[in-house]
Order: structure tokens, then C-alpha cells, then sequence
């Protein structure tokens, strides 16, 4: 039959090109590095990335014969400076600008996009001693470069000597500064607050609200360009001492902040959260080894293949025709052409078409019946007919989702014979992954996502896995 051996042909072709061949896969959503190479044994904390390298505050001593510190005999901190290397990696630290600050602590910082104007945060007062019981609140600043050197310093224009604003970070459109601050009002202990320039100046404060702070510190905010706010907050619920929390702000209002899983979060202290623009890797600081803070690195391992075959529907519908029945189309009264699908189902013609429930194999017949005795005066032609599902992974669910609402996906209709299946790894098009049969996933904001789901094998003889991919896009609505 013309029609079921075309069919047949374009299932096959389809799927060619499906198939990778690797061997090992890593496993998690993130692998950490600690940055040995920049480590001093001292305090390193808050990195950021400024153009070719990293900016970081360090209270590493730098003179044997001669050392600042506070009035509790802690160095002062300042900023240090690791140019990326030829592999991009962080290497040996210079001081940077020292002449920002004398006898004062300096940072953390954050850049503007351009790399021409320094967010930082420093004490108010410098350049001379304060009594015991004198408090030195900390203030933010910025820097403007000029060639090498970095001037103008100019004080933020809320900054109050009656409490602290510190940890700067200003959005990458230059349009929104976050920062930190025990200001009278908040919630509690440190809270993060939020200025928008509109018509070159900087709004009143607004503090993020109880969605965000908490009655427990919240710290080091850093606004990537994905829309995606991380902190870091000793709150409860979280992994131990600081920890990496994140929230997106979905119809004016920020959703309920997550804790980052491990191992970016430890049950030691992990705060000051950067990530590059891509969201995959960035740096953190920890003091997870010892008691002294270090910087580590972070690289995300969500796998997500750049090419991905969209999901395909079965079909089990046929035309089913004869060719040598065209040819003698001269039926006489009192006869007729009649299918038999062999599914229970006939249909009367020269031609028909036909759905089948599902994948089976099928006898299929055409015959000449007589219509007075209703017996087959003669068979036409009889076909054994096989049909399958494409090989493919499949992913059931529903096309559309209102935001907050639970999705629920499943893979227990994949069909790929004659592979040996370890791993179902779904990858949600939001940087969140999930593995296993049947999955949940709750979106917080509106959009369109592609959802790839990955099949793995298990290792043959040769240590090879084999894997395929097809991918399927959600609608999600607004709530």
C-alpha cells in the first residue's frame, strides 16, 4: 500500500540524526572551585568582574613593618585586583586604586557597565581617629575613572551618618542601585533598599519590602541582567550561617526568595553571589575551609543542547489504496469494495482512511463482497500492517500554565527500543533542571519556555552513554 510505505519512510528519516555518543556526563547544577591562586590567608570577599579581570576587597597585609586597622585591631580592608590569565582564570592579585581611601575601609563595589564609574562602599569619616566610643558609619560613593587613575569621589547623595548604607550594585542599564542599609522603618536587622534615577537624580529609598527582607539580615544584593535578584540573608531555611537566596520581581511584586542549593551554599557562611551575563558562572565568597573568607568560582553543569528535535505527535491515520483495484474499477451492481482494518473497523470504497488507537500490528484486507449473500466473492488483497511510535523521548503535559500553578510533565511515554534507559533530565528553559520519570516544575513569571527533556543511557561495554533529545514549548500565562 502506497500510503502506509510512505509514511513508514518519513517516521524513519525524521529521526535520523537524533543520537550523541559521549562518554561521562556531569552531574548537578553547579560545580564550585576555591581560588587558590588569589587566596591570601586574610579576609577576601566580594568579587565582581571588571573588564579583563576581577575586583575584590581583601584585608591581607601588605607592609610587614607597618599594617591599618580599626580601633578592634582588624586590618582595613581595600581593593585588590586579578587580571584574568590566557585560560581566563583569575591570577596573581595587585593593589587597586589605593589612593581611593586612607584610614578607612573600602568596599565592597560594583561597576557600571561602561567600566567607567566605581560603586563602593567606605566609612563616612577618614583621615582621622575616632574615639572608642565614636561610631563611623559606613556611606556609599562613587569613583569616576580618569585614564589609569580613578577621582571625583563623590558621596551618595542618602547617606546619613545616624546608620550605615553599604553594598552598593547598581542595575546594568545604570537605571536602578540596590544597596543595604540599617535604616530605621525596615524589617529588621540589615534590609536591602532600591533608588531608581529618574531625571538625573536618585529617588528616595524604597525598601523591598517583606517578600524580600526578613527580620534577619539580608545582604550583598547583586541584580543580574536576567531580571533575577540574589542576596544573601542568615534567615531560617536556609543551609547554615549566609546563605545565596534569589527572587524576580513578577507583577510588582518580588516572588518568594529561594535558597540556592549546594554546593554554591554550605553550612558555613556564603554571600556576595556574582554571576557573568549569561547566568552560568560567575563567584561567591565562602568561608567554608576556614574562618577566613575566601573567593571560589561557580560554573553551572544544566546541560542544554543548542540543537534539540522539537517533540513530534503520533500518528495512526492512513489512506489506504490499491493500485491494482484503481486499474479494474469496474465493479458490477450488486457488489462492492470493503476494508477490513483489522481493529474491528471496516469501511466501504475503492479508497479509504483510516485512524488506528495506537501502535500495533494490524491484518488489513480489501475484498470483493456480494451484497445478496454478503459473502467475499474474491479477496483483493490482504496487507500485514506494523505500526510503531516514533523513537523519540516524549513529553506529556499540558500546552499552557497559568504562573504559580504546578505543571506536571511526564516521560513514561518515551519510546526508544533497544535502549538501556539510567537518566530522564529535564532542563525547564529558565536555568532550572529536574530528573526522574515524571516531573513538577511552578513558574513564577509569564512567558514562553522550551522544555528539553534528555534521555540517557546507562554505559555499554565501552563506557559509552548514548542520549537523545527533543524539546516542547510552554505557554505560561500571567496569574
Amino acid at each position: 500500500m502506497r500510503g502506509v510505505l510512505k509514511h513508514i519512510i518519513i517516521v524513519l528519516l525524521v529521526l535520523s540524526g537524533s543520537w550523541t555518543l559521549l562518554k561521562g556526563q556531569a552531574k548537578g547544577t553547579f560545580e564550585v572551585s576555591h581560588l587558590s591562586a588569589i587566596s591570601s590567608g586574610s579576609a577576601d570577599i566580594a568579587p565582581v568582574i571588571m573588564n579583563d579581570g576581577i575586583l575584590f576587597c581583601s584585608n591581607r597585609k601588605t607592609n610587614p613593618f607597618m599594617t591599618k586597622k580599626n580601633l578592634d585591631g582588624v586590618r582595613l580592608f581595600e581593593f585588590w585586583f586579578a587580571p584574568f590569565d590566557g585560560n581566563g582564570d583569575p591570577s596573581s592579585p595587585r593593589r587597586f586604586a589605593p589612593g581611593l581611601v586612607s584610614d578607612a575601609n573600602i568596599g565592597p563595589a560594583s561597576v557600571t557597565t561602561d567600566g567607567n564609574t566605581l560603586w563602593f562602599t567606605r566609612n563616612l569619616s577618614e583621615g582621622r581617629r575616632l574615639g572608642r566610643r565614636q561610631s563611623n558609619p559606613l556611606g556609599i560613593y562613587t569613583a569616576r575613572r580618569s585614564g589609569s587613575q580613578w577621582t571625583d569621589i563623590t558621596p551618595f547623595e542618602h547617606n546619613n551618618p545616624e546608620y550605615n548604607l553599604s553594598y552598593p550594585y547598581v542595575s546594568a542599564d545604570g537605571r536602578y542601585l540596590f544597596f543595604c542599609s540599617d535604616m530605621p522603618g525596615g524589617e529588621g536587622n540589615y534590609d536591602i533598599y532600591m533608588c531608581e534615577k529618574l531625571e538625573g537624580q536618585w529617588s528616595e529609598p524604597v525598601n523591598l519590602g517583606p517578600e524580600v527582607n526578613s527580620s534577619s539580615a539580608e545582604l550583598h544584593p547583586f541584580m543580574h541582567s536576567s531580571g533575577r535578584l540574589y542576596f544573601a540573608s542568615d534567615r531560617p531555611g536556609g543551609k547554615g550561617g549566609l546563605d545565596v537566596w534569589s527572587s524576580s520581581l513578577a507583577y510588582g511584586s518580588w516572588t518568594t526568595p529561594r535558597v540556592l542549593d549546594e554546593p554554591v551554599n554550605s553550612e558555613a557562611d556564603d554571600f556576595a553571589f556574582y554571576a557573568a551575563q549569561g547566568g552560568l558562572q560567575g563567584y561567591f565568597t565562602s568561608n567554608r575551609r576556614s574562618f577566613n573568607d575566601d573567593i571560589y568560582s561557580f560554573s553551572s553543569t544544566i546541560i542544554r543542547w543548542s540543537a534539540c528535535d522539537t517533540l513530534q505527535q503520533n500518528s495512526y491515520c492512513y489512506e489506504f489504496i490499491e493500485e491494482n483495484a484503481l486499474r479494474q474499477d469496474t465493479m458490477k451492481t450488486g457488489f462492492r469494495w470493503e476494508w477490513d482494518f483489522g481493529d474491528g473497523h471496516r469501511a466501504v470504497g475503492i479508497t479509504a482512511e483510516h485512524c488506528y488507537a495506537g501502535p500495533g500490528v494490524y491484518d488489513v484486507t480489501l475484498d470483493i463482497v456480494n451484497l445478496i449473500t454478503g459473502g467475499i466473492e474474491k479477496r483483493q488483497a490482504s496487507y500485514e500492517l506494523e505500526i510503531t511510535d516514533i523513537e523519540q523521548p516524549v513529553i506529556t503535559s499540558p500546552e499552557t500554565v497559568r504562573a504559580g500553578e504546578t505543571l506536571i510533565l511526564n516521560a513514561g511515554a518515551t519510546y526508544l527500543p533497544g535502549m538501556n534507559i539510567e537518566r530522564y533530565y529535564w532542563n525547564f528553559g529558565d536555568e532550572t533542571v529536574a530528573t526522574g520519570l515524571e516531573v513538577s516544575k511552578i513558574y513564577e513569571l509569564p512567558g514562553k519556555y522550551n522544555i528539553q527533556l534528555i534521555v540517557s543511557s546507562k554505559p555499554d561495554a565501552g563506557g559509552v552513554v548514548r542520549e537523545v533529545c527533543v524539546c516542547k514549548d510552554i505557554e505560561v500565562s500571567a496569574k
